[in-house]
């Protein structure tokens, strides 16, 4: 098997897993009869919702091999490289920007207050872990930043911004 295919595999492995899956209970569900039915349906519905998860990952992943290493541990995004790195605590995080380079990729940069921005490519290895941060901040539209990830912008992109209250 090629290399390319190979890793285009790996990197959709949860998504077919999750269509094996809903596949599996949806036939469950429509061989089946009175409240083993609706069961089926409920675990259907269930495995969809997986599924369009697995589909949201896959997309955010953008395969590693890129420069540095990325790891979240006890609430801190950590990246580690030759030439720079840093760490970051995910709860003090004020905004994340997509930031283009000219080489057709593009950096997250992460802004914590009374720190110097941590800058990290979305190629770099261990990147993807980054998904479950980013999902869990408040108010952060996925979409929205899978389509500029897929874009790769020509300018910087904030894709979150921490709310603050605005006294008057």
């Amino acid at each position: 098997m090629r290399p390319e295919v190979k890793a285009m595999l790996w990197r959709w492995r949860e998504v077919v897993v999750a269509l094996v899956v809903v596949a599996l209970m949806a036939l469950w569900a429509f061989s089946s009869y009175g409240i083993m039915r609706w069961v089926a349906l409920g675990f259907t519905a269930l495995a969809v919702i997986f599924a369009v998860a697995a589909i949201q990952r896959a997309r955010f992943n953008r395969g590693g091999g890129g420069f540095g290493a990325v790891e979240v541990d006890e609430g801190v995004v950590s990246f580690f490289s030759p030439l720079t790195g840093g760490q970051v605590e995910i709860e003090a995080l004020t905004s994340v920007l997509l930031i283009p380079t000219g080489k057709g990729q593009a950096h997250w940069q992460l802004d914590v207050p009374g720190q110097a921005p941590l800058t990290i490519p979305v190629n770099a290895h261990g990147a993807e872990v980054l998904f479950d941060v980013f999902v869990s901040l408040d108010g952060l539209d996925t979409e929205k930043m899978l389509r500029q990830i897929k874009q790769t912008p020509d300018h910087p992109v904030v894709i979150w911004r921490k709310r603050t209250a605005v006294l008057h």
